[in-house]
């Protein structure tokens, strides 16, 4: 996954300009739908908001119009059926004829597989909170079926975000926070909350993304409580000895985060230590037995998984049916180990090394040379390549060919540290491995573009020579934890190749 973003103090007013005019994707029959339902002539603002509220996209692109649309001194719509009002019905049907139909075969997984989420997510707060809370049964309808669109735009531009983070955060238990800036520069809930605040999607929404970026050591404080679900008297007394906490964990726009939290847990595991915090959580919440709360929210995942038709899309509720201690998501052994390239891969590993010795060159510019250079690195096992040109003098390298990510993981120029460690690099044809055993020492003194980008994972840096000046560095690993012994023995071997290239193509008839 590429980090879609550099990181800079600038981040969000970049995602915000990427991302605000995001033409998201709409299902025909959703939109002939809210069509019929605005024409109708004979249905309420509520009921025709009913009617929309199974296309939350469309529900979305109507707020979100509205409030761009009114006045600076205008309250921002809080439900559809405002919105509705403050545009007209004629209006609406303008816009959403303006819409452009799409098959769910051109919508990316990753984006029905979070509508999908926030459905549950829909589904969960209604169950859980709305009974408990009649009168404020609009705000929790409409800030959990839109809780998580300002992600809707994100996944729409780039869907591999969401695998990325989903087998990284959920599967391997890495730190949300640290994978979330190493992918979009910047935390995904910060991302959220500007977003949310530019649209001025409803408070709620808002209040719920500021509690989780700004505030999010109040459910730290709050869950300390909860973990004692055996105690409900200790819990209260621990609560009334500190009113501050209790009033701001109280507060009811805080139900999103709960069921949100929930949702995105449960999309693992029901059995699992993140999906068991945020029941206990909600039990404190509502002042209910955890073993009531769980029994709730697993019927809820039932009731939300009756009621889908699509087979592609995973329900939460499938896991019900599994040993408690499973989870859906975990690190897979072909993530942890490396694998050899096989008798087919070497076999165009030897052409393209065969190619890169012909004389003369049979490249006529560097481009090609780029090329056959990364098709040899691949054939011989490794999976993600950047392959930089080096000005030893002024110790900078320009990116000129990656494989395995986005080129805007990378900036296209950036200097090499000189430091005594990583001196060969610059003075001779060198080849650096990097493991867990020497990664303390070598890292400070290699360039943070690429260490950040390999950090996980045991790789390689080597420099070339065109003659007695260092031209060249390839980085490369197989996106596994280690190298296997005959890709990097391959990759050594490519390097004598390519050095030898390097003079041939500078030696040709032009």
């Amino acid at each position: 996954m590429p980090n879609i973003l550099p990181k800079n103090n600038k981040a969000l007013e970049h995602w915000i300009q990427q991302l605000d005019n995001t033409r998201l994707p709409v299902y025909k029959a959703q939109r002939e739908l809210a069509l019929a339902a605005l024409h109708s002539g004979d249905q309420s603002l509520g009921e025709i908001a009913q009617v929309i509220s199974q296309a939350p996209t469309i529900a979305f692109i109507i707020m979100r119009e509205a409030n761009r649309n009114s006045s600076t001194r205008a309250q921002a719509v809080q439900t559809l059926e405002q919105a509705l009002s403050r545009l007209g019905l004629t209006r609406c049907g303008v816009l959403l004829n303006s819409l452009v139909d799409d098959q769910e075969s051109d919508i990316p997984f990753a984006l029905r597989q979070v509508w999908m989420i926030g459905q549950h997510l829909n589904v969960q707060a209604k169950g859980l909170f709305s009974t408990r809370m009649a009168r404020l049964a609009q705000e929790i309808h409409w800030g959990s079926l839109l809780f998580l669109s300002p992600s809707w735009p994100l996944l729409t531009r780039h869907p591999e975000f969401f695998s990325e983070w989903e087998r990284r955060v959920l599967g391997n238990n890495e730190p949300a926070l640290s994978v979330e800036q190493e992918l979009l520069g910047m935390p995904l809930t910060q991302l959220c909350l500007g977003l949310a605040e530019h649209w001025q999607l409803p408070d709620w929404i808002i209040e719920g993304y500021r509690l989780l970026n700004d505030n999010a050591h109040i459910l730290v404080q709050a869950l300390s409580i909860a973990r004692h679900t055996e105690q409900p008297l200790l819990q209260q007394q621990k609560l009334d000895d500190q009113p501050t906490l209790n009033n701001w964990f109280h507060r009811p726009a805080n139900t999103l985060v709960l069921a949100c939290g929930l949702v995105m847990a449960a999309h693992n595991s029901w059995g699992n230590e993140q999906c068991i915090r945020w029941q206990r959580l909600i039990s404190l919440y509502l002042n209910q037995e955890l073993a009531v709360v769980q029994q709730t929210t697993h019927q809820l995942a039932v009731e939300h998984a009756r009621l889908q038709r699509t087979d592609d899309l995973w329900q939460p509720a499938q896991t019900l049916l599994w040993p408690w201690s499973v989870q859906r998501l975990r690190q897979t052994a072909a993530t942890a180990q490396p694998v050899p390239p096989n008798s087919d891969d070497l076999a165009q590993w030897r052409d393209h090394c065969s190619q890169l010795l012909q004389s003369p060159s049979p490249f006529s510019n560097p481009v090609q040379l780029t090329h056959c250079i990364s098709l040899a690195l691949q054939a011989c096992g490794m999976r993600r390549i950047c392959i930089m040109l080096l000005n030893a003098q002024e110790l900078q390298l320009q990116v000129t060919h990656t494989h395995g990510f986005s080129p805007e993981q990378i900036p296209a120029r950036f200097n090499m540290i000189e430091h005594p460690t990583t001196a060969s690099l610059l003075t001779e044809p060198s080849c650096l491995v990097i493991t867990d055993t020497n990664r303390a020492q070598l890292t400070p003194h290699l360039p943070a573009e690429l260490h950040t980008f390999f950090k996980r994972t045991h790789w390689v840096l080597a420099s070339l020579s065109n003659g007695s000046r260092q031209v060249m560095l390839i980085a490369a690993d197989q996106a596994a934890v280690a190298l296997h012994p005959i890709t990097l023995q391959a990759f050594k071997k490519t390097l004598e190749h390519i050095g030898r290239a390097l003079v041939l193509f500078n030696s040709r008839k032009r």
